[in-house]
């Protein structure tokens, strides 16, 4: 059908639309038969057509877009019109989405623009709102209601494909956290439990950053976790995502109480597991989790580190020696095949990296490991403790001017709440998009060398400013697949 074909981006030679992003949203997209690809209001004047390398996106980010059309031989001719700005009596042209401040809105809340993800292949009109504070929520969804929009929930971005939202409902709005803050104990406490363990109450915007900057200077951890501090609280409760730990589950399995707004704006308080089941990976689906308490656990004592091989061979034999016994990796016998014999399961955490392009059949591996209390090498050389500096090593972090996504300058930590990990950037040009126009170049082979040999600085570098764990403070795009299998 017409719309069918609208839907789909027309595709060149193979190979060659690899060059840019090639995604494109039907009727949202181009408006090329109103006026020209780069006159978005035909006025006569180029509204579009240039690239800002400095930001890493198309100039006049309100009208323009990277949209990709064969044969685009430059960044420049592939920066279209937007269809945005054309959807009135809908949420994707509701001037109190788009501007709740100018517009005098209902609800105390910033524009984030519009909705995409961190990805950067999702890229719609949904309006991306950010109240901050319980009343704003309440007074957002009142006013949602009343119009018959459709309201999604999004953390800090990381999500794949159309999980918050396709795009392609009109009357979408995406609500975000990255500015709320909760009341009381519920923006962050830490609680005794009876027991004599610890479980951190907190806002569900922050991220891990967040979380541990307050934390961790105690000796404190969460059970599991992830590579890189900047995901939501919110976003991995509600999620499926897992950490690097040998013996520990999906983080969300550490949630133990949660405080969540339901569809009409009345607050909860969901402590039974009966309810916590159905909160845990529920995607936004029941409401919005507006606080979450975390369990705790202590580690005295935490040893970040980094081994590596050249693989003799890529066989079972060769893969499971090398994370039996070079990378210590605690996972029980039972679970495990009998090749590459038997380790000390010293590492109660590990992250794998397999350099294929450039070793081929006998690759470089490395692994991100970590050891904590009885379990770390005392001829270690490197930081074991909690750092004398701990509390400045966090806030350099937390307060390091990043210019984000064409949105201007703002500290590192609210950029991560508010869009996840900052722009990786060399010489100015965004590395993300660098990246993606190059991708059909003959580059792999030495992007995948330098990644690899990149992570020991990484994880030298976090391990002497905070040793929290993780190593991963900006990020690439990079789309994730995780496969978990039963022993």
């Amino acid at each position: 059908s017409g719309s069918d074909a609208a839907s789909c981006p027309v595709r060149g030679p193979q190979g060659v639309d690899l060059m840019q992003r090639s995604f494109v949203h039907s009727e949202l997209a181009i408006t090329e038969q109103l006026h020209g690809d780069y006159d978005c209001d035909g006025d006569g004047v180029q509204d579009c057509g240039k690239w800002d390398y400095g930001i890493g996106m198309c100039k006049n980010q309100a009208v323009c877009g990277h949209l990709y059309k064969f044969p685009d031989a430059t960044l420049d001719r592939s920066c279209r019109c937007r269809k945005c700005a054309s959807f009135p009596g809908t949420a994707f042209g509701d001037a109190m989405l788009k501007n709740p401040e100018q517009a005098g809105a209902p609800f105390n809340a910033m524009s984030w623009g519009l909705f995409k993800n961190w990805a950067d292949h999702m890229d719609t009109c949904a309006p991306w709102v950010m109240p901050r504070d319980d009343t704003a929520l309440q007074n957002l969804l009142a006013y949602a209601r009343g119009k018959g929009y459709k309201v999604r929930i999004s953390g800090a971005g990381h999500s794949a494909g159309g999980i918050v939202t396709d795009g392609q409902n009109k009357q979408v709005l995406v609500l975000s956290l990255a500015e709320y803050t909760a009341p009381g104990e519920w923006e962050f406490s830490i609680r005794d439990m009876p027991n004599g363990s610890k479980r951190a109450t907190v806002n569900a915007g922050w991220t891990q950053f967040h979380l541990y900057e307050k934390v961790r200077p105690l000796g404190f951890f969460v059970p599991a976790q992830t590579a890189g501090y900047f995901f939501s609280l919110g976003g991995i409760v509600a999620n499926s995502v897992h950490g690097g730990s040998y013996r520990a589950g999906f983080v969300h399995g550490y949630a133990t109480r949660m405080r969540v707004m339901l569809f009409d704006g009345s607050i909860k308080i969901i402590d039974t597991e009966e309810e916590m089941r159905y909160w845990r990976c529920s995607f936004g689906l029941h409401g919005i989790i507006l606080g979450v308490e975390m369990q705790l656990e202590q580690r005295e004592q935490l040893q970040m580190y980094v081994v590596k091989e050249k693989m003799s061979a890529w066989n079972s034999e060769e893969f499971w020696k090398f994370i039996k016994q070079t990378a210590e990796a605690d996972l029980p016998a039972e679970v495990l095949p009998a090749e590459g014999g038997q380790g000390s399961r010293k590492s109660w955490n590990g992250e794998y990296f397999v350099d294929f392009m450039n070793g081929g059949e006998t690759p470089q591996v490395i692994s991100y490991s970590q050891k904590a209390n009885h379990s770390i090498d005392p001829d270690f050389d490197g930081e074991l403790g909690i750092p004398e500096k701990v509390h400045e090593g966090y806030a350099y972090m937390k307060n390091k001017r990043v210019a984000e996504d064409g949105r201007g300058w703002m500290t590192w930590g609210e950029a991560a709440r508010r869009d996840g990990a900052p722009l990786i950037k060399i010489a100015g040009v965004d590395v993300n998009d660098m990246l993606d126009d190059v991708k059909a170049l003959p580059l792999a082979g030495l992007m995948s060398k330098a990644a690899v040999e990149e992570i020991p600085g990484f994880v030298k570098r976090m391990s002497e400013r905070v040793n929290g764990g993780f190593f991963l403070t900006y990020s690439p795009v990079a789309l994730a697949e995780a496969y978990f299998v039963e022993p």
